[in-house]
């Protein structure tokens, strides 16, 4: 299916973003959806839609593909990250993103290279307390055979 038969289909412009294809497609889908629709048509309408859809997501997929490179995902990735971090603050949510900050996670800070330094005593003691509690779980099933 040619991809501008696709926008047409979907009722879109040529330069219609994916959110507003995926928009326009739940929106025709529902309406035109054979367990909601009884008319004679619907179910070829729906098929055709869904089809449209497919097409136009396989070619935007294969667009992405082709027009970016690793540092520009990259970026793109932490500017929408960055974004949401904002929002969470700007919505109240400071006491999540302390709690996140006490594992090591804080993501407000501007290099994000820099991890939390592991505790080698706490490894070792959970490592060695648990393989303690094994072989006293073992020597003490052994006597009471």
């Amino acid at each position: 299916m040619d991809a501008s038969h696709c926008y047409e289909i979907l009722g879109l412009g040529k330069d219609a973003s994916f959110k507003e294809i995926k928009q326009a497609y739940r929106r025709l889908s529902l309406r035109y959806h054979p367990d909601r629709n009884k008319d004679a048509g619907a179910d070829k309408r729906f098929r055709e839609i869904t089809e449209a859809y497919q097409t136009l997501k396989i070619e935007q997929k294969k667009e992405n593909m082709r027009h970016k490179d690793a540092e520009t995902a990259h970026a793109e990735f932490w500017k929408y990250h960055d974004k949401k971090t904002d929002e969470e603050v700007n919505f109240g949510y400071s006491a999540y993103r302390e709690f996140r900050r006490n594992f090591g996670a804080d993501y407000m800070h501007e290099d994000r290279t820099v991890e939390k330094p592991i505790s080698h005593k706490m490894t070792h003691l959970l490592l060695y307390g648990g393989l303690g509690a094994i072989a006293l779980w073992i020597i003490i099933s052994e006597i009471l055979k």
